[in-house]
């Protein structure tokens, strides 16, 4: 609503501001995390793993193995039962 309105005033440069600051917002992650957590099976722990271990984007994680993955989660967390 806040960027429609912005629009509307012809703030242009808040508009820009605040559309980008809005995934942000909606996820709850920085914005380096924003691809990532796109994905509905990633939370912003799980993407940080990811970005972390050398999977910077969603076509980056797709092109992945999917050993090199289940290593990079298996190692963030210890095992639970």
């Amino acid at each position: 609503m806040v960027t429609v309105f912005c629009a509307r005033l012809g703030w242009s440069n808040l508009e820009l501001i605040l559309s980008q600051f809005q995934s942000r917002l909606t996820f709850g992650v920085q914005r380096e995390l924003c691809d990532l957590v796109r994905m509905s099976s990633l939370n912003g722990q799980r993407a940080r793993v990811l970005y972390n271990g050398g999977y910077q984007t969603v076509a980056a994680l797709a092109g992945a193995l999917p050993e090199d993955v289940e290593a990079i989660l298996g190692n963030s967390a210890p095992f639970e039962r």
